[in-house]
């Protein structure tokens, strides 16, 4: 079988990327009212305005509003968007709140490690030891769950 040389009477699929230079002409004042007063997520601005989410994140770091990941809405109290809280809050109404149960918890594990030197390991028997529930409802803890609730909680409670 032969193969055409290219540029002789042959047609080639092309796909074409629509590229849009939109996003460098938007007025930051704007973004920063949507962002800011509105309290939409850069994935809602972006979908309002047409654009990449990734153009309205690098409007908002030029802004100084947004400095990374850990700075985004989820993480705003006042405006909590994950579905999952951190453990020792809890959701209500679509702000971050306090749990007093989980709290209790949160200031165990961190007194074990820090006064007592356990590790997450052994953190995670004493708990279950202890009859504290998880999340799950059962009195079995993993150290994955222990590590997370240290390293939030460590100096705080």
């Amino acid at each position: 079988m032969d193969q055409p040389e290219y540029g002789k009477n042959t047609s080639y699929l092309t796909d074409f990327i629509q590229i849009t230079y939109y996003a460098k002409l938007i007025n930051l004042d704007q973004i920063r009212e949507l962002y800011l007063n509105d309290g939409l997520s850069a994935a809602q601005i972006a979908r309002q305005l047409g654009v990449a989410k990734s153009s309205i994140l690098a409007r908002l770091h030029s802004l100084g509003i947004r400095e990374g990941v850990t700075a985004g809405r989820s993480t705003n109290p006042g405006n909590f968007r994950s579905p999952v809280a951190p453990y020792g809050y809890e959701v209500r109404d679509g702000k971050l709140v306090a749990s007093k149960a989980e709290l209790r918890i949160c200031r165990t594990v961190v007194d074990l490690i820090v006064q007592k030197g356990f590790s997450a390991n052994a953190v995670a028997k004493e708990l279950g030891r202890l009859g504290l529930k998880s999340r799950s409802g059962e009195a079995v803890w993993h150290h994955g769950t222990v590590i997370s609730i240290f390293k939030r909680w460590k100096g705080k409670i």
